[in-house]
């Protein structure tokens, strides 16, 4: 197989099953991989635009008698999306209810306590939608790009989660308004110290309530990973 330009939607675990091999961490131990495999870390997120190296697959062999039926079961792939639902004090937006269509198919249900949903997919899915009632009439909605996503360790990592969050497509405004609203020193910069607040508020388990900051104005907020 030859070097594969990562593209948007693209992830590790749905480049493996696509090309026959037992796991994604197959690509990442690829010695033609040697000088990025410390970006490869997350199966769901690599960063587009990348050659990354696709190892061809093995054949596998199975010793079998002669003139017998040989069945056997191949199951396709799953992924888990999970997504986190805060509103915008950080909170879970916990005993709403949702819609998440993904591949044509909708579930729908209750969010949990902890503000998590959590979907079995297929592993090469890269759209879906979501839909939440903040009340008995009112609803938000949301386009869902699964494997969209670059590393935060990218400068457009760092962008494309804080305009997922509602803080705008400009990296610089969006790092001050997201700066501003953790009281963060604000100059526009994406540094470690940023990355580090940002790794926090996607954390699911974070309450935001504990950072002790101030809300923007109402608007609510869906983080996907």
């Amino acid at each position: 197989m030859p070097f594969h330009t990562v593209v948007a939607g693209d992830t590790l675990l749905a480049l493996a099953a696509k090309n026959g091999l037992d796991s994604w961490e197959d690509i990442v131990n690829a010695s033609e991989n040697a000088s990025i495999k410390d970006t490869l870390t997350d199966p769901g997120i690599v960063k587009t635009g990348i050659s990354l190296f696709i190892p061809n697959k093995v054949m596998k062999q199975h010793p079998s008698a002669i003139d017998a039926k040989h069945p056997f079961k191949i199951s396709r792939p799953k992924a888990w999306l999970r997504l986190a639902l805060k509103g915008a004090d950080g909170t879970a937006l916990a005993g709403c209810k949702y819609e998440l269509t993904v591949a044509g198919k909708t579930t729908a249900g209750t969010i949990a306590a902890d503000g998590i949903i959590e979907q079995a997919v297929a592993i090469d899915t890269t759209a879906g939608a979501l839909k939440v009632w903040t009340s008995h009439t009112e609803f938000e909605e949301w386009e869902l790009k699964i494997g969209w996503i670059d590393p935060i360790s990218e400068d457009t990592g760092v962008q494309s989660r804080l305009a997922n969050l509602g803080f705008g497509e400009e990296l610089t405004a969006a790092v001050k308004a997201f700066q501003a609203r953790l009281g963060l020193e604000i100059t526009g910069t994406v540094d470690d110290t940023l990355r580090d607040q940002l790794k926090t508020y996607y954390d699911p388990a974070e309450d935001e309530t504990a950072l002790d900051v101030e809300p923007p104005a109402e608007e609510e907020e869906a983080a996907a990973s």
